[in-house]
């Protein structure tokens, strides 16, 4: 059976949760983004099977050395290309077919290949349906609908958005981080954020940057080191 979450795929406590990747190795944006940089283990595993040519369209694999587990989802050939509806179908059919051999019990999905993959929410939502709803274990469609985060997220975003008043606080993250006084300053102008990922559109705000603050106040907040 089918849940609707409104929430991301991050909030949610399953078993596993569903990342949208190309082949190349790349994870340069959106949801595959946050989750390299959230697992930078997985990461370095989906690289490694990139350049092998492991990864293919149509063949979503699970990376079950962490936890949650992580089911890696080929939507599209290469990151500049948009995702198709028809490998989305090939690897849901897959799933639905393999999902008992993984061991898996509860998962928890993205609106696949909507958002930087191009294609119509209405659209994939019947596929989905059609592959996921008469499956004997847990399922979530996480929406990403809601304008303020839950769990980890939000303790980001309370730290980052303390910047703005604490100016010792600001200091150190500054030290910590190396980031120019430039770019920090046009965060402190986009404070209070709702989002972590609004940051990204600020002026001067490279990937670069943007990787560097995310990771610092991901470790701030589950207080692990990679």
């Amino acid at each position: 059976m089918i849940k609707y979450s409104d929430y991301t795929v991050f909030d949610m406590d399953t078993q596993v949760i569903v990342n949208t990747v190309n082949c190349k190795g790349v994870m340069g944006a959106g949801l595959a983004l946050e989750f390299k940089l959230r697992y930078p283990e997985m990461f370095r595993d989906y690289r490694k099977r990139c350049k092998q040519n492991m990864v293919k369209p149509g063949r979503p694999y699970l990376f079950n050395e962490l936890k949650p587990w992580i089911l890696n989802f080929p939507t599209k050939y290469h990151w500049r290309y948009p995702s198709r509806i028809e490998w989305i179908e090939e690897g849901l059919r897959y799933f639905a077919q393999n999902y008992h051999r993984m061991n898996i019990r509860s998962i928890a999905f993205p609106k696949l290949g909507c958002r930087n993959g191009g294609l119509d929410w209405s659209v994939v939502k019947p596929v989905m349906e059609k592959y996921l709803a008469s499956l004997d274990i847990e399922v979530f469609i996480c929406l990403d609908e809601k304008p303020k985060p839950w769990g980890v997220e939000d303790r980001m975003i309370k730290l980052l958005n303390k910047i703005k008043e604490d100016i010792a606080y600001r200091t150190k993250v500054q030290s910590d981080i190396g980031i120019r006084g430039d770019v920090l300053c046009e965060v402190v102008k986009k404070l209070p954020v709702t989002r972590f990922r609004e940051i990204r559109r600020i002026r001067g705000m490279g990937k670069g940057y943007y990787e560097k603050i995310f990771v610092y106040f991901y470790h701030q907040v589950v207080g692990e080191k990679t």
